[in-house]
């Protein structure tokens, strides 16, 4: 499997912070099941600005440790774009480090709590250059919990979404575990990430989120979103098939949760 997203880059961003966290991160997603992990650190505008070129090295010096601890994993770099105005003008100048480094999709993140009125306009400055924008982790923005429907819009004009593993054991809340669950069996999630950001402290923790994950989307949905739609990251080339999508209604069947079990 192949994870897009995680914060495994140390002294970065908000993420690792040490190569010890860096390698208990990756300690935990090899034993998850991941054999390829695209590191996406935090790139914003301004102070907390980073170059392709820092990303690249710190990639490079992260390859040498996990060398060293023998783990089977592979690194590549990434970045999770912050959106601003000016984020095409900053791709077009290459600026920006795309997934895999193969320059044809590009992470970003929303706000959490809003959909900006120039959103529209940056997907639309990507494509034209013809970057596909990969939306992060949308089931976990107050806006689209909202306003689903702009969901089916974006998808329906080439905007992929990626979802973050967690979000489907409700680390996140369980409006964004609905609507992750939702998008699932819409058809409406490309790409999984784990997010991490330090070594969890909980067992199984993406163990959880993969095995609701297949229980959700299926075997054939849950392999495209785990290894053939990031394959095609790693290859530079488009996702196979083309669909119109639709956003399926919420499932009111109450889900029994672990403790229901030993009732009644």
């Amino acid at each position: 499997m192949i994870d897009i997203h995680n914060h495994i880059l140390p002294g970065l961003d908000d993420g690792a912070k040490t190569m010890a966290h860096s390698l208990g991160i990756i300690h935990q997603l090899f034993y998850s099941g991941f054999k390829t992990l695209i590191a996406t650190p935090h790139v914003i505008e301004g102070r907390g600005f980073l170059s392709p070129e820092e990303i690249l090295a710190a990639v490079e010096e992260l390859r040498k440790h996990v060398a060293e601890e023998e783990i089977p994993v592979e690194i590549l770099p990434g970045a999770e774009n912050y959106i601003f105005p000016d984020l095409g003008k900053w791709a077009r100048e290459g600026k920006l480090m795309t997934l895999g480094n193969t320059g044809k999709y590009l992470l970003l993140e929303l706000p959490m709590l809003e959909i900006p009125q120039y959103t529209e306009q940056v997907f639309f400055d990507l494509q034209v250059q013809g970057l596909t924008p990969v939306l992060a982790h949308p089931e976990r923005n107050k806006g689209l919990i909202d306003r689903p429907e702009y969901l089916v819009d974006w998808a329906n004009k080439g905007v992929l979404f990626q979802m973050n593993l967690r979000s489907l054991s409700g680390r996140y809340g369980s409006q964004a575990e609905e609507l992750a669950e939702r998008m699932l069996r819409s058809d409406l999630i490309h790409f999984i990430g784990s997010d991490a950001h330090r070594p969890s402290q909980e067992d199984g923790v993406y163990l959880m989120g993969l095995r609701r994950g297949k229980e959700v989307a299926e075997e054939e949905g849950f392999r495209e979103i785990t290894v053939e739609n990031p394959q095609a990251i790693l290859t530079g080339e488009g996702l196979v098939g083309e669909r119109e999508y639709f956003l399926q209604q919420p499932n009111k069947k109450k889900k029994r949760r672990f403790w229901d079990l030993f009732r009644g």
